[in-house]
């Protein structure tokens, strides 16, 4: 049985990319200060079964994180994927640092497509797509991606660090997983068998 775990990206919103066309100037999607236009609802999205959900894009303050090696902590488990809805300025390829509950460190990559160019080179699923682009060029869209990285590593994680990259915004991210059970190789009785083993 799968099991997923939206994240709570609240506190870390830290940039706004969505704005009305009366705070046109608040917008910081690139370094051109361009935004997408305001959406009437907060995304959700079902990837590969996966729920994904953004917060606000009503254009009325922060909405997205801008990765600065924000650290998030997560229920303590073992976790299989981090699905994220972000974008790129220009195309981006990063690192995700997990930290495990035993105090190992691993890290995998996080590839993004631009924003601007419609056009999925990372193997990414749309998230949306707007037709204008706020505040400069208006005829160009805004693309938002769906994108997946692996948690390699079959230690329970209980942290995730963002890249250090201005250049990488995220809207969403979800944890997916196995639920444990009897007979799993994640059920602690067989985990502490193995134990006695060694």
């Amino acid at each position: 049985m799968t099991v997923h775990q939206v994240l709570a990206l609240e506190p870390f919103l830290n940039n706004q990319a969505a704005t009305t066309p009366e705070n046109l100037a608040d917008g910081r999607l690139n370094v051109w200060r361009n935004s997408l236009p305001a959406q009437p609802a907060p995304l959700e999205l079902m990837v590969d079964g996966v729920p994904l959900r953004s917060s606000r894009l009503d254009g009325r303050g922060p909405d997205n994180v801008l990765c600065s090696g924000q650290r998030i902590e997560v229920p303590e488990r073992r976790w299989d994927w981090l699905y994220v809805i972000g974008c790129g300025e220009r195309r981006v390829r990063d690192v995700v640092t997990w930290h495990f509950s035993n105090g190992t460190v691993d890290r995998d990559h996080l590839a993004l497509s631009d924003l601007w160019e419609g056009r999925s080179d990372l193997g990414e699923e749309l998230a949306l797509r707007t037709e204008v682009i706020h505040h400069v060029q208006e005829r160009i869209g805004i693309t938002l991606w769906c994108q997946r990285v692996p948690v390699t590593s079959r230690k329970p994680l209980g942290a995730i660090s963002l890249p250090r990259n201005p250049a990488v915004h995220l809207f969403a991210m979800t944890l997916v997983g196995r639920q444990v059970g009897a007979g799993s190789e994640d059920d602690p009785l067989i985990q502490e068998a193995g134990r006695e083993r060694r």
